[in-house]
């Protein structure tokens, strides 16, 4: 294992944040899908379904990994 330096570390959490909320959009239209097939599916649904992520919540979802890697407990 390479010993990296804080930067690179940020932009490893970083692309794990952006890998994790991907695939949650992904699951997200997985299960509008589902929803539709079976006749179940609500406006709301398609809403959060549908609706990108934000920055925000991308650097909220690193922070929130980061912090894992801060601690030094």
């Amino acid at each position: 294992m390479a010993n990296k330096n804080p930067f690179e570390i940020r932009a490893d959490v970083l692309q794990l944040a952006k890998d994790y909320m991907d695939q949650q959009t992904q699951l997200n239209l997985k299960y509008w899908e589902k929803m539709v097939s079976v006749g179940k599916a609500t406006i709301e649904d398609a809403e959060k379904a549908y609706k990108p992520y934000s920055m925000e919540e991308l650097m909220k979802k690193a922070q929130e990994m980061y912090s894992f890697v801060s601690t030094k407990e």
